[in-house]
């Protein structure tokens, strides 16, 4: 009982601490944002520059959040619960849009929100797929 009660406190923690890293990137002046891009972008010697690297980061945050939540409610509940690991996802991709409202140079864009829903339902889908091979593959070895 205890190992589950720290599986989940554990689980949840990494939800927040997901949170707080989106939330201190989004907290980033648009100057600072940017120059974090650029470099990115000149590091991996992209040549499509700094948009992509920003789209992408906004994909991969919310992926990996909506994954993290999508494991936390498992581990709270002990079955899969998909819609509402999205659900919980876009509504604090849109308090973070709305926070950025008020971050020097920052705008809330709702493009940038469905981006943040696309990373949300892509890792939500990969995760539920490879959960269904598993249990597929698992009860071929039980006949």
């Amino acid at each position: 009982m205890r190992s589950k009660k720290s599986s989940v406190i554990f689980s949840w923690a990494l939800v927040v601490i997901c949170m707080a890293v989106i939330f201190g990137f989004s907290h980033q002046t648009a100057g600072d944002s940017q120059s974090l891009s650029d470099r990115f972008a000149f590091l991996l010697n992209l040549p499509f520059g700094s948009f992509i690297v920003r789209k992408g980061a906004h994909f991969l945050e919310f992926a990996g959040l909506a994954a993290l939540i999508f494991n936390a409610l498992f581990r709270s509940f002990g079955q899969f619960r998909p819609v509402l690991s999205l659900a919980l996802t876009a509504v604090y991709a849109a308090s973070d849009e709305f926070h950025q409202l008020f971050v020097d140079g920052r705008a809330c864009r709702l493009f940038d929100w469905f981006v943040d829903c696309a990373g949300a339902a892509s890792a939500i889908i990969f995760l539920y797929l490879i959960i269904i091979i598993f249990k597929s593959i698992k009860r071929r070895r039980l006949r």
